[in-house]
């Protein structure tokens, strides 16, 4: 039981005992033998639970105090107000990594795995060694390291950050916005000051810019996976570097579901998905039909792209572009690019960004679209940072359990972020345009 439960239930029986006492002094007189017996029991067990906690609070306090990491014995060498890790050269002796990059991806990789092995595995040398080198180790809840979940480090943490961007299409079109707490309200302006005309006599009619609000409510992701019990020095930079790289790709994966086609249900967190609101029987405005047989990307062409180009509010266009996936992508905008044929300075000059008459081209798997499939969203095209909202709201936070995976000598390691998407612009009635224009198979 908690310090803080013992105390409460402690204070609990010295209140009893205090109610017998009230009463009998307020009828002025001494206590039944009954009520005394009652007044000692709760008095004696209120100091039984309080001694009781005073020893829980005793062990935790011994337990932090042989947890903590010695201060820091050198301090760590600095160069322009850049800290310099010293590490061995035979330490990089691996392969390329895929989640740390730049000059210094394999110390960062180094000092992510160092926080691994000290956070999780509870080594002491490792703790030792991140305490020296300025590494801290966070504990998000109170109390000892193995009751809580440990955040990530910066150098971890933007490895995954940056992944997230690389694989997710949501985190990177969306606009990305803050939350300093899990509900956040953001102003939305939805109409503006109207001119009239007026007569010489007449008064100015009034017109007001009015607001709504997009509100943003932070929902628990998580992502769990296992490793070894057996890690060394030899292994932590491959293993740091492959744990960044599969919560980013499971994170981003889940997050590019939720804003595309999430349908409101647990599945996705509550989130609906902006191909799912399109087609949902309020937003006709927010899509154009393909053509009576289009449910086949060979069934698309010019027609359905110059109408989508053209639906589009000019507010939107400066930033907009093609939103598909990579089957869609070759199916369609680059057999009509081949069909069209020719070279262009640009294209002679070496490769270049996909684009479509003049619009960026972004693919993504979850916007896939299965050939055949009629009344859904096959593609879209517009401006997603002004359709949509990415609520972040804190970073990565990992955990771990020694006990799930016990007969297999692994460990569970479970990764969690808070987050939250809002599809809340993409046209309303039927000729109604929002900032994007999706394209709805039609048999």
């Amino acid at each position: 039981m908690k310090v803080i439960e013992l105390r409460e239930k402690a204070v609990t029986e010295a209140e009893a005992a205090r109610e017998i006492k009230d009463k009998a002094d307020q009828e002025v007189r001494g206590m039944t033998e009954e009520e005394a017996l009652a007044f000692d029991k709760h008095l004696k067990e209120a100091e039984r639970l309080e001694q009781e906690a005073n020893r829980q609070e005793k062990l935790e306090d011994t337990e932090q105090r042989l947890n903590k990491p010695q201060e820091r014995k050198v301090a760590p060498e600095t160069a322009n107000g850049d800290r310099i890790e010293v590490v061995k050269p035979d330490m990089f002796r691996f392969g390329q990594l895929r989640a740390f990059k730049g000059k210094t991806a394999e110390a960062d990789a180094y000092r992510s795995g160092k926080f691994l092995l000290a956070s999780l595995m509870g080594n002491a040398e490792a703790r030792q060694w991140c305490r020296d080198h300025g590494i801290e180790i966070r504990v998000q809840t109170e109390g000892v390291n193995s009751a809580g979940g440990f955040v990530v480090p910066d150098v971890m943490e933007r490895a995954i950050i940056d992944l997230r961007e690389t694989y997710g299409m949501y985190r990177k079109e969306a606009r990305v916005m803050p939350m300093s707490s899990d509900h956040t309200i953001v102003p939305r302006r939805s109409g503006g000051v109207t001119a009239y005309f007026m007569g010489e006599t007449e008064a100015i009619t009034e017109s007001q810019k009015s607001w709504n609000q997009v509100e943003l409510t932070a929902k628990k992701l998580g992502a769990l996976t296992r490793m070894s019990t057996d890690l060394s020095d030899d292994a932590i930079i491959n293993i740091a570097d492959d744990l960044a790289d599969e919560m980013a790709y499971a994170f981003a994966a889940k997050e590019d579901a939720c804003g595309i086609d999430g349908d409101g249900e647990s599945t996705y967190g509550g989130m609906t998905g902006i191909k799912s609101k399109m087609i949902d029987g309020a937003h006709a405005g927010s899509y154009i039909e393909a053509t009576s047989s289009g449910d086949a990307w060979s069934e698309i062409d010019g027609t359905e792209l110059t109408a989508m180009v053209g639906a589009l509010p000019m507010y939107a266009r400066a930033n907009a572009k093609w939103y598909i996936d990579g089957v869609g992508k070759a199916a369609l905008f680059d057999r009509l690019l081949i069909a069209a044929g020719g070279n262009t300075i640009l294209s002679l000059q070496g490769k270049i960004e996909p684009n479509y008459l003049g619009y960026p081209i972004v693919e993504s798997p979850a916007m896939t679209y299965i050939e055949g499939t009629d009344a859904v969203i096959m593609f879209f095209f517009g401006d997603l940072r002004k359709a949509a909202t990415f609520g972040d709201r804190r970073g990565i936070t990992i955990k771990v359990s020694s006990d799930r995976y016990l007969e297999y000598d692994q460990i569970a390691v479970q990764a969690t972020e808070r987050f939250c998407i809002v599809n809340h612009d993409i046209g309303g009635a039927s000729g109604v345009r929002g900032p994007v224009v999706g394209c709805l198979a039609n048999a």
